[in-house]
């Protein structure tokens, strides 16, 4: 059976839960990934929580998700949205794209939630559509702070570049938009994807950079070894994830040239 929540906090019709309480060291980070562009950011933190054995703490639903998605593992029902815990890391894993009625609140949600247990930095993983993702074999890195603390992070790593112009959609702008209203630090670090197509390898480069940042060891040698796999398996939520991007109105994340 599912896990009884001992805290919840709703905004319109998302719900954040919480199933048990827990403690991650300092600096501690919230990760989120969302299936996005390549679903580069769904992948990452997928990875990032199976292979750290991260412990299932709490999770999103969104009463209007159409259609109703009730994801079943072993016999329990679990939510789409997932928060696991570890080290000091919380990651938020996708099932699915969030309604583009919900985001807002969903936005909302996960900056409250990060202001209520006391994270230094929120990080967000997207892909980044790029025309000559064909032509690369390793995707450049760029990335976007809400302030100094988090522009802090990426001093002096000089492989990742600061995204001179452009402009993000969907779920990741509104967090950037809380977070700099409610002054939290967030690091969006973005790698050039495939638009139409799950991208292993680009999911694989940002967890290189997100290990070197955070100072956890991040194995990525078993994503890169099964990424036709991750590819195959991914092809639905890819569709649904490309569909959802279509009703927002807008383009996939870009830069300009």
């Amino acid at each position: 059976m599912a896990k009884r929540p001992i805290y919840e906090e709703v905004v319109g019709d998302t719900i954040l839960v919480e199933y048990e309480e827990y403690e991650i060291e300092h600096p501690s980070y919230l990760v989120i990934g969302l299936a996005d562009v390549g679903l580069v950011g769904s992948i990452s933190a997928n990875h990032l929580a199976s292979s750290l054995k991260l412990e299932e703490v709490g999770g999103v639903d969104i009463a209007s998700m159409m259609p109703p998605i009730a994801v079943v593992d072993k016999g329990v029902i679990r939510l789409p949205f997932r928060l696991y815990a570890g080290k000091n890391l919380i990651v938020l894993s996708a099932e699915a794209p969030p309604p583009p009625s919900s985001i807002p609140a969903f936005s909302q949600l996960l900056i409250d939630y990060a202001m209520k247990k006391g994270i230094d930095y929120v990080v967000s993983l997207m892909g980044l559509a790029s025309p000559r993702r064909m032509e690369v074999e390793e995707p450049k890195v760029y990335w976007v702070a809400s302030n100094e603390k988090a522009k802090r992070l990426v001093e002096g790593i000089g492989k990742m570049l600061m995204l001179e112009s452009g402009y993000i959609v969907g779920p990741y702008a509104l967090i950037l938009k809380y977070a700099i209203r409610r002054r939290v630090a967030n690091l969006i670090l973005m790698a050039e994807s495939f638009v139409e197509f799950p991208d292993p390898e680009a999911a694989a480069t940002l967890l290189k950079h997100l290990s070197t940042i955070t100072g956890v060891e991040i194995d990525t040698e078993a994503l890169l070894k099964e990424a036709e796999l991750i590819r195959l398996k991914l092809r639905g939520l890819m569709k649904k994830t490309r569909q959802t991007m279509a009703e927002m109105g807008a383009p996939s994340p870009t830069m300009y040239a």
